[in-house]
């Protein structure tokens, strides 16, 4: 009897030594597991790497539209005309300012030609006229005074000849001075006078086709129509501005996840994870960490789960996401992102296992 419970005392002791070491080995295992790293899950909302653009015309006092080019959905290149306003006013604005600029050009012309060939015989053909009118009055007053002096005329009629000499000669230094004037041309100050005129019309040109331009609304950059908020025959104003379309580029998608206060520690920039979303199963679009901003903050993604904290304060995080990973999108499409521990949490020093 003795020898039996021996062995049942010696039974005993055996199996609570090997409790003790199982439950010594599951505590190890859950230490090991506590220890180790793990990722971060947070929610998140694809948006587009540039900000949405609103659209609008820039004619002073707006106007009323009469096309509209584009529909939502739409890819448009940059420099795209989108939509038009009536430019019937403007129109006829460049065609005045560019009959002003033809007609400032013709005078600037004429300053700097001088006179034509026929304007200069024509001028020394007066000349030689108005000498020759000189020399003759110069003869009668010659005469006249000689009959004067021997008594056969009266003292009128040699004062006539004498002022009609005068004339002839006055007569020919005025053709003369018109001549010298052809051959010399349009004095300098005229000419720069021309010059400014011709550069104002220019410049009024170049203001009304710039109107005419603002009746024209393009796409400032490539991307895709998200609104169209107006149609032909409306009214838009530039006080306040009217906008006409909402357009962004897609071309580059990023997702701004929120990441819980508790968690920022985990997070680093360049950091590899994935992101989900229920609309596409259980497919993943791939990425890394690209910046974090430096300040907490309220939640703004929300989401469906009603265990949710609410009133916790989150970190917002910009995620990039492969290029080969954009399979369309839609902006504002709620995402649940998934990082991957990061290198220093990678190394983190491990229990012995049992």
């Amino acid at each position: 009897m003795k020898k039996k419970a021996l062995w049942v005392m010696l039974g005993l002791g055996v199996v609570g030594v090997a409790g003790f070491a199982l439950r010594s080995g599951e505590s190890a295992r859950a230490d090991v597991s506590v220890a180790g790293p793990r990722g971060v899950v947070a929610p998140a909302r694809v948006e587009t790497r540039d900000d949405v653009i609103d659209l609008a015309f820039e004619l002073q006092g707006g106007g009323r539209v009469v096309e509209v080019l584009v529909k939502e959905g739409d890819r448009v290149e940059a420099g795209q005309v989108l939509a038009r306003l009536d430019d019937r006013l403007a129109r006829a604005r460049v065609a005045r300012a560019e009959a002003a600029v033809m007609a400032a050009e013709a005078r600037r012309d004429l300053s700097y030609r001088g006179a034509r060939a026929n304007e200069l015989r024509a001028a020394e053909a007066e000349l030689a006229a108005a000498r020759a009118a000189e020399s003759d009055r110069e003869a009668s007053r010659g005469r006249a005074e000689r009959l004067l002096a021997g008594g056969a005329v009266g003292a009128a009629d040699a004062d006539s000849a004498r002022a009609g000499a005068d004339a002839a000669r006055a007569q020919a230094s005025a053709a003369a001075a018109r001549l010298g004037l052809l051959k010399d041309g349009t004095r300098r100050e005229l000419r720069r006078e021309a010059d400014a005129a011709l550069s104002a019309a220019r410049a009024e040109l170049e203001e009304n086709r710039t109107l005419l331009a603002h009746t024209e609304l393009r796409a400032p950059r490539a991307g895709v129509i998200l609104r169209r908020r107006i149609e032909p025959g409306e009214f838009v104003s530039t006080m306040p501005p009217v906008v006409v379309l909402s357009m962004a580029d897609v071309s580059q998608l990023e997702l701004r996840a929120e990441i819980d206060e508790s968690d920022v520690g985990r997070v680093e920039v360049g950091q590899f994870g994935y992101a989900t979303a229920e609309a596409y199963g259980d497919r993943r679009f791939p990425g890394r960490v690209l910046r974090l901003t430096g300040e907490l903050g309220r939640k703004q993604v929300v989401v469906d789960d009603p265990r949710a904290r609410i009133d916790t304060r989150v970190l917002e995080v910009m995620f990039q996401l492969d290029d080969t990973a954009q399979a369309q999108l839609p902006l504002g499409l709620r995402m649940e992102l998934h990082l991957t521990p990061g290198v220093a949490a990678a190394t983190v020093a491990r229990p012995l296992e049992p």
